[in-house]
């Protein structure tokens, strides 16, 4: 060229330095292109060695090859203080629809046990040898013997118990991973009064479920674990000497809260599709019910 300019140095898409090296970065004082090699950071942009020879003086430059990419962010954990804000609040109705709803179909179920002669309690509850009425593995917890002596003042324990838990963790959850800790730990405590031969009913499968969700969920903070803890161990006690369903139906619904948490928790960690979880504790549901069915036969 007669202004003594290469044709290398004009090509937008190749480095003025390395004609062989295709690049689309430009420096940001001259305009000519540049490699990463030759790409240097500056204050503002990107320039080239030549810029930098002639413009450096109390400056430090860094040839943009040589820095050191960025990490991945990794999956933030929730944060104790959010953990232990949500513990100290009362458990109000503000996002809180499935506690919600829970409570209104135990409490509606209840009165109209009491006007039916227990019509709710004999077609919800988890009896053995009707393992095959699959709803049943659902609504137990939902179902509670009716009678107008202690069964009320049990019954309302059980409901207070479950409202003073289920909506803060609800909305520590989101809705769909509230329902499925919901779901698993009343399937899977069902299931276990069943295969021991008793009746599930009530709200303690699946309160000691999410007490076992909660569990896992403030590990890591020793003060939140010892107190969720003790809170579990006062609850236990009660719930022993209360009545309701059995003490298999407690650990069968603390297995299933604190094992579907688990899984929600390192899904995300070991790149599992959203899924996953879902597939393993479903699973894990369908094969109890199959033996909480085929363990006392069929009952018609």
């Amino acid at each position: 060229m007669t202004d003594g300019t290469s044709a290398i140095e004009t090509d937008p898409s190749v480095c003025y330095r390395h004609p062989g090296r295709q690049s689309w970065i430009l420096c940001q004082r001259c305009g000519r292109t540049v490699c990463p090699e030759c790409q240097i950071l500056a204050p503002v942009g990107v320039h080239c060695p030549d810029c930098v020879a002639e413009t450096s003086g109390g400056v430090s430059w860094r040839p943009a090859s040589n820095v050191v990419p960025m990490e991945k962010p990794k999956r933030r954990r929730r944060q104790p203080g959010r953990v232990r804000s949500m513990l100290a609040g009362a458990g109000g109705s503000g996002g809180s629809p499935v506690s919600q709803g829970v409570l209104v179909a135990y409490a509606a179920l209840f009165l109209v046990g009491l006007l039916t002669d227990n019509l709710p309690f004999r077609w919800l509850a988890g009896v053995p040898g009707y393992g095959w009425q699959v709803w049943r593995f659902v609504t137990a917890p939902l179902s509670y013997p009716a009678a107008p002596n202690l069964s009320i003042l049990f019954a309302a324990l059980t409901a207070v118990f479950f409202w003073l838990t289920a909506p803060q963790l609800e909305r520590m959850l989101g809705t769909w991973r509230f329902i499925g800790v919901l779901l698993a730990a009343a399937i899977v405590g069902t299931a276990g009064d069943m295969l021991s031969g008793q009746t599930a009913f009530g709200l303690t499968a699946p309160l000691f479920g999410l007490f076992a969700a909660l569990l896992v969920e403030v590990w890591g903070d020793a003060r939140l674990r010892t107190q969720i803890l003790v809170i579990t161990g006062i609850n236990l006690l009660l719930a022993l000497t209360m009545g309701g369903s059995g003490l298999p139906a407690l650990v069968g619904g603390m297995i299933g809260g604190a094992g579907t948490m688990h899984l929600l928790r390192i899904g995300p960690d070991r790149g599992w599709r959203p899924r996953t979880p879902v597939l393993i504790v479903a699973g894990v549901c369908a094969v109890l019910i199959v033996l909480a069915t085929v363990r006392f036969g069929f009952l018609l």
